[in-house]
């Protein structure tokens, strides 16, 4: 535990165990007042005697729990609940014992933690089917924080190859990251892409998801052939960490060191790799960018468009509908209005009469609908009612009449572990591929793929939700439609009703 003493974490193991200070001492065949000492915090257990305390302790304290009591400490630890071996949850108490030993001795005992047996074992740790490795990383991170205001890490990883609550894991750290915004974080992070990859489906929108999420980290994804049975990853001048898998996707053990001669000799050799090997797999600009530049007016100039809409824009808008916004938003800037012209023509009289294949999430268009959040070019904008009304309405028509335009709707989750986070769109077409990245203040960025392999993915990652069968995917004309105006009419009724008020 962090920032934990070690009598105060003595202390709640017996509370979640329901046992006794005198039980413990007992089988530490110590009197009960040096328990009572320890917890405090009035003395602390000698250097020679800490690793016994702590094994016996941890033992101790696992073979007392019932199954209520088991839960509840899995539960304080966020541990994995599904984790049965009494062996292993034996080992992370016995860490925990001695990471709150090291912490104690340190505020208490300034020379003491440095030649304990705990600060030797934490130089060069090794956990046998360590379950719960999945803490280790941004718990480091988020540790070492604490003490700079900088963090530089490194993970190499072939994704494809882990388990999935390893993956989400390592997607997670950004999530974790996110809330030391202060610090200046970078992540690196080197895998490669397996063209026979059996769940596409999954690792593509986790992989979309990491580069779409949290934009104020910097976080950087790159191919690059690694080792598919390892995970390596070091924090610059502070620890580095290795976990080996099986075959069968099992973590086997991990090993970690504080040493700074490993540390040092990790960070180089990575960077090394990273400068020589590998590739970033996207290029971000911003949506001035894509727009100044005629990125955008390329994507649409090119053959084969595909779009997956997670969040309403400016497509399928009404051509006198895009100009009021353009000039709302860029009424500034000449020469991105005059760009902005061309996008409008090129879409009206081009785009929408040529063959295009969409699909489109069914909550972000009833989302759209009753709150009028839209995000113009990556720019957050709130419609009025009547605009979102036109807006829709148009699209309606498109599905109704323009035979050349495929829609789909998406009714549901793809995949349950990203039910909470915001659906992706995705920009598809014969050479050209972008994603939109979640748009944060001061943050309105594009992802362009770069890495060829990554591209072929995304066909085929969109050719898949497209023949999804009809329980996600609806294609029907009349029930899209249905769906639609349904939606449209009882926001009108609400909105009506409210102005009378």
């Amino acid at each position: 535990m962090k920032n934990i003493t070690f009598g105060k974490l003595l202390e709640k193991l017996l509370h979640l165990s329901k046992q006794k200070k005198s039980s413990l001492a007992k089988v530490l065949g110590y009197d009960v007042s040096y328990i009572s000492k320890w917890i405090t915090g009035k003395n602390l257990p000698t250097q020679k005697s800490i690793s016994d305390v702590c094994k016996i302790t941890s033992e101790f304290i696992v073979d007392s729990l019932n199954m209520s009591h088991m839960q509840e400490l899995k539960d304080y630890f966020e541990i994995d609940e599904n984790l049965e071996s009494n062996s292993v949850l034996a080992q992370y108490l016995e860490k925990s014992l001695k990471e709150a030993y090291m912490y104690t001795a340190k505020k208490s005992v300034p020379n003491l933690y440095k030649k304990t047996h705990s600060e030797d074992s934490y130089n060069s740790m090794t956990h046998i089917n360590p379950r719960l490795r999945k803490q280790y990383l941004s718990k480091d991170a988020n540790l070492f924080m604490s003490n700079s205001d900088k963090v530089d890490l490194i993970i190499s990883a072939d994704l494809y190859r882990l388990n999935n609550s390893d993956k989400m894991a390592i997607a997670d750290m950004k999530k974790d990251l996110a809330g030391n915004t202060s610090h200046d974080i970078r992540v690196r992070l080197l895998m490669g892409f397996d063209i026979q990859d059996s769940d596409i489906v999954f690792n593509t929108i986790m992989i979309i998801n990491m580069i779409t999420t949290y934009p104020e980290i910097n976080f950087e994804i790159f191919n690059c052939e690694v080792d598919c049975n390892a995970i390596i990853s070091v924090i610059k001048d502070r620890i580095f960490h290795a976990a080996i898998y099986t075959k069968d996707k099992r973590c086997l053990f991990t090993n970690m060191s504080k040493d700074k001669h490993i540390v040092d000799e990790i960070y180089y050799s990575l960077e090394d790799i990273l400068k020589n090997q590998a590739k970033p797999i996207i290029e971000v600009k911003s949506a001035l960018d894509i727009i100044r530049k005629r990125t955008y007016l390329q994507y649409i100039m090119n053959q084969d468009l595909r779009w997956l809409i997670g969040h309403m824009n400016e497509l399928f808008m009404p051509y006198d509908l895009f100009e009021e916004i353009s000039e709302s938003i860029f009424g500034y800037n000449e020469e991105v209005l005059d760009e902005l012209k061309k996008i409008n023509m090129l879409l009206q009289n081009v785009i929408y009469k040529s063959k295009l294949k969409v699909l489109i999430y069914e909550l972000d268009i009833r989302k759209y609908i009753s709150v009028g959040e839209l995000n113009f070019f990556n720019i957050p904008v709130k419609l009025t009612f009547e605009q979102r009304e036109r807006h829709i309405n148009y699209i309606k028509k498109i599905i109704e009449e323009y035979d050349n335009v495929e829609i789909k709707l998406i009714d549901g989750d793809f995949v349950e572990a990203f039910k909470d986070t915001q659906d992706p769109s995705i920009y598809l077409s014969k050479t050209l591929k972008m994603i939109s990245i979640n748009p944060r203040e001061n943050h309105n960025d594009y992802a362009i793929i770069k890495d060829s392999e990554f591209k072929n993915i995304c066909d085929e990652f969109f050719e898949i939700l497209w023949n999804k069968d009809s329980e996600i995917v609806i294609s029907d004309k009349i029930d899209m439609l249905d769906r639609i105006e349904k939606t449209l009419t009882c926001t009108k009724i609400i909105n009506e009703s409210l102005k009378f008020e």
